[in-house]
């Protein structure tokens, strides 16, 4: 039988509100995935917000000398990000990527035409203006601060990738990253602490993805398969001097290789209920001493972060995620000569409301018995074990896949 105008009108609204699915979230979404499935051909996508952080027990003072002071406190703080995607972008049908969030900067260009031969060449430079570094250990999975200090760092990157088999990506290529670094208010005096001096780094990464994840069409969201993403870096850099706590000051390796991985896992369990797994780890050179004390993942030479979620759809226009939480640390002692392994616990809850196909509510709560969660602020390292956030989605110029 067919349909009425009205009918047809009303149908369409109600997939649009079904729909409103996720474009990227984070940073690391962006540069962990190289393929990645993505709903949208073309999107620009705002989110702003308001994200805050509650602390177990707060700082005793505001002393930055004191050990104990290491930026555990309350409060709220903005939070945002914009993204772009086109994926038919010039006479050359390129793709052209853009992120810029708190947690760093993106931009990207890819073009399967300039090799031929079935070969991708990307252009890509990121950007982390905002990065917070703690160094210190761990004495009974509580957190001990020798030195806390800000930094950023940019880097280009070309790479060449191509399918070694359906489903099988690999991607080899170059890049060089220049490196800074100032004092906080959470670093101690420089008789205390030496913070390091800023470099200059160069080096070739090879990215390995198996993808085999299917995007829900009538919600826009994955609801089968998985994404493994693998990396490995080999890096030189031209630092000079060393850094850390007085009595114990080291210098970085001239070379240091890194890996790590990525797996987001879709399982379904009913129409509207998926189950879905994320994992991050990595591993790499315990000399590298300044990539184990970034303050945006577990702290640690080797580490790990996962989540165990429950995916439901309520009705038509509502998600609501429960999930588990685990992390893993494995970070050098007090002494520097050794190294003990940590594990964290916690859970949360995700959910999104879609007003219509370009406007959502997207709210979370987050709780990790870990000292050393990501700061909530891009001007001081303010961070707790609780966290929460607030904020709206609107969606422009989407073109559905």
């Amino acid at each position: 039988m067919s349909q009425s105008p009205t009918a047809r009108l009303l149908a369409a609204a109600i997939a649009g509100f079904v729909g409103a699915p996720l474009a990227a979230q984070s940073y690391y979404d962006i540069i962990d995935h190289r393929n990645g499935a993505h709903p949208y051909a073309s999107i620009f996508q705002v989110e702003a917000g308001a994200i805050g952080t509650r602390a177990i027990s707060n700082d005793p003072s505001d002393d930055a000398r004191d050990p104990n002071v290491r930026g555990l406190d309350d409060g709220i703080s903005w939070d945002g990000r914009a993204y772009f995607r086109d994926e038919a972008f010039s006479s050359r049908r390129g793709t052209l990527e853009a992120y810029a969030g708190r947690d760093g900067l993106f931009a990207g260009y890819q073009d399967g035409k300039i090799l031929g031969d079935d070969t991708v060449t990307r252009f890509e430079f990121r950007g982390r203006p905002w990065q917070f570094y703690r160094d210190g250990f761990y004495d009974r999975r509580r957190f001990q601060k020798s030195g806390f200090f800000t930094g950023s760092d940019y880097e280009g990157y070309i790479g060449f990738g191509r399918e070694a088999q359906p489903g099988l990506y690999v991607e080899l290529g170059p890049y060089f990253r220049a490196l800074d670094f100032n004092a906080s208010s959470l670093t101690p005096t420089p008789d205390l602490y030496t913070i390091p001096s800023g470099y200059n780094a160069y080096g070739a990464r090879l990215y390995i993805e198996q993808s085999t994840v299917q995007i829900d069409r009538r919600r826009g969201m994955p609801r089968d398969g998985y994404t493994l993403s693998l990396t490995g870096e080999r890096e030189w850099n031209n630092s000079n001097g060393s850094f850390g706590v007085d009595g114990f000051t080291t210098e970085l390796p001239s070379a240091v290789w890194r890996a790590r991985g990525r797996l987001d896992w879709y399982i379904p369990a009913a129409d509207a209920v998926c189950w879905e797994i994320f994992a991050n780890g990595g591993w790499h050179d315990p000399k590298d001493r300044l990539q184990s004390i970034e303050a945006q993942r577990p702290l640690g030479h080797m580490w790990g972060d996962v989540q165990l979620r429950l995916r439901c759809h309520l009705g038509d226009s509502m998600t609501l995620t429960p999930f588990v939480h685990g992390q893993y640390s494995r970070l050098r002692t007090a002494d520097g000569f050794s190294s003990t392994s940590d594990l964290f616990f916690g859970g949360g809850l995700e959910t999104y409301i879609h007003f219509s196909d370009a406007i959502s509510l997207h709210g979370w709560y987050s709780y990790l018995d870990n000292d050393s969660r990501p700061s909530i602020r891009v001007d001081r390292d303010l961070h707790g074990q609780h966290m929460f956030y607030l904020g709206m989605v609107l969606r422009l110029g989407t073109s559905r896949r």
